[in-house]
């Protein structure tokens, strides 16, 4: 492969990488759904903290104008490594966990000890300095020794947090979240170690020090930007209808929303599908063929104040039955018939229902 073809592609490829980066920067800044625009950012704290770190993709751009440069690459390399590391940080703290998400000086707290490693390379990649010299051509080892200090604090920060995703999907029960917010279950088992898994790429990409290795870099970078800028936030929506449409969609979505009741109290009441173990409302989804905007409605329509107070208030419903019925069972066996996690969670609801304890129910029901 000629010269001019190898610059053509890696510069290509990094053009792209941050052009993409520019383009989740803007919308992550800008672009506001409107079906959640005036409480946008109470919904989504991470969003302008990673909007951020994507505009700091430009700061690929020395490299971008040195392509096969040595200093502009270890450079971007560094920089890559680190960056993305606050990166995935701050995204999976903001959106798993928003009420401890960071704060602006908690942000610059993160920010700085890699700028402090990375600002000199910045510098030498720039301006040349004859820093070899000045080390005695120990730059190389200088800047590897830093860089991995750095990215070992950065390193066991992400480990951390998948740790805590972990310790939160066992803490997860039906007890504890509603579905305003809700902790994200099934996406959190996906997501939980895979910052880590791309922290692993990106110290491949580091200490390889290649212009091709960073080549296959960011072509799987682009790839994965690109896809979760169409599914997150999907700036490809149509537009608004007119009114005559609007009122009709209304009538439609009332009857709809109707019909959607029905057949979610036939769910509970003829299949008593609450007595299902670790149900989450993406079964309901499943059943009933619908979305989460018009299950939330037709529960709110139903009665109920969201998903998880509709499946206690059968579950606990159900347990008092039970008891009634037969007061010699054991706690253990009415939790698991109702579909209670263990009988510590069926307290739990009944306590926060205002009601009794199971135990206090079966005495009384006991009692000569």
């Amino acid at each position: 492969m000629t010269p001019d073809v190898t610059y053509m592609i890696l510069f290509s490829a990094n053009l792209a990488f941050i052009v993409t980066h520019l383009y989740g920067w803007l919308l992550k800044w800008f672009y506001k759904p409107n079906a959640y625009r005036e409480h946008f950012h109470e919904l989504f704290p991470a969003q302008r903290s990673v909007g951020v770190i994507y505009l700091l993709q430009l700061f690929e751009i020395p490299y971008l104008l040195q392509i096969g440069d040595s200093d502009a690459l270890l450079y971007v390399n560094a920089f890559a490594l680190l960056f993305f590391s606050i990166q995935m940080l701050v995204m999976c703290e903001g959106y798993f966990f928003p009420k401890e998400h960071h704060r602006r000086k908690d942000f610059f707290g993160l920010v700085i000890p890699a700028a402090i490693v990375v600002v000199p390379l910045l510098v030498q990649a720039v301006f040349h300095f004859p820093v070899e010299s000045v080390f005695g051509g120990r730059f190389l080892t200088i800047v590897f020794v830093a860089v991995s200090l750095v990215l070992a604090h950065y390193l066991w920060l992400n480990v951390s947090m998948a740790l805590k995703i972990g310790r939160a999907i066992r803490d997860v029960n039906e007890a504890t979240y509603a579905d305003s917010d809700d902790f994200p279950l099934r996406f959190a088992q996906f997501i939980q170690w895979v910052p880590t898994m791309v922290l692993v790429l990106l110290v491949i990409n580091f200490y390889a020090n290649d212009p091709w290795v960073k080549f296959v870099r960011d072509v799987l970078f682009i790839a994965a930007n690109v896809t979760f800028c169409i599914f997150t936030l999907n700036p490809w929506r149509k537009g608004s209808q007119n009114l005559d449409e609007e009122e009709e969609a209304e009538i439609v979505n009332d009857t709809r929303y109707d019909d959607l009741a029905r057949r979610l109290e036939q769910l509970l009441t003829e299949e008593q599908i609450y007595t299902t173990q670790h149900l989450d409302s993406s079964i309901l989804l499943q059943r009933l063929g619908t979305n989460t905007a018009y299950l939330t409605e037709a529960i709110h329509r139903c009665g109920y104040q969201s998903f998880y107070d509709m499946i206690n208030q059968h579950r606990v419903r159900h347990a008092i039955s039970l008891i009634h019925q037969r007061p010699d069972l054991r706690l253990q066996d009415i939790a698991e018939q109702c579909g209670f996690s263990s009988p510590s969670n069926m307290t739990k609801v009944f306590s926060a229902q205002g009601k009794q304890a199971p135990s206090s129910f079966r005495e009384r029901k006991q009692k000569p």
